[in-house]
């Protein structure tokens, strides 16, 4: 299936015999993917599809596969990350950079190959977690002194607002949560 075209290109002189179906490794470093702020544990898994379409355009198709070393948003332990993409891309040279949204691309007519790497990329971004965390429980780090509070209690004893807030928190808990909606009163 991989018929040793560099990873993340389709070969369009070879697109024009019929389909192209390739499947490799893709760099792990984050750096060739302009994510410097990600890490890979393992090299990505990138399985597609390329086929001719209609005045010129190209079809790729496919799933991108990882496993991906991320920071917890609560406790900042590393995790790592399980991330599958599946993607369904069109570049037509009938569409403009301006134009390009929702997986259809610009093509050039003239180019030899299609790089994959920019779509790809997006598609990355886009199936990666919001908020990652360890797990479900994660009690995070301390506010005070910075403890990983999943490990133990630091013990601090926490200050309590500011007290310029201290009315408006007195008439939501005296039970009066209505004097805390403005009037309709005009």
């Amino acid at each position: 299936m991989n018929s040793g075209f560099p990873a993340g290109r389709v070969d369009l002189n070879e697109l024009r015999a019929g389909p192209v179906e390739w499947s490799g490794t893709l760099p792990a470093e984050p750096g060739a993917w302009g994510l410097e702020e990600l890490g890979s544990v393992d090299e990505p898994l990138l399985e597609y599809r390329a086929e001719a379409g209609g005045r010129g355009s190209v079809r790729v198709a496919g799933r991108l596969t990882a496993m991906l070393k991320l920071a917890c948003r609560r406790c900042l332990d590393e995790i790592e990350w399980p991330m599958e993409v599946d993607f369904d891309f069109r570049f037509d040279p009938a569409v403009q950079e301006w134009e390009e949204e929702g997986g259809v691309f610009t093509l050039d007519p003239n180019a030899a190959s299609l790089d994959l790497v920019r779509p790809l990329r997006e598609e990355w971004v886009l199936g990666m977690p919001d908020y990652p965390v360890c797990q479900e429980g994660c009690r995070g780090l301390c506010s005070v002194c910075g403890a990983d509070l999943n490990e133990s209690n630091c013990g601090c004893t926490r200050q309590p607002g500011d007290d310029r807030w201290a009315v408006l928190k007195q008439l939501v808990s005296d039970g009066q949560p209505e004097a805390a909606r403005p009037d309709n009163d005009d």
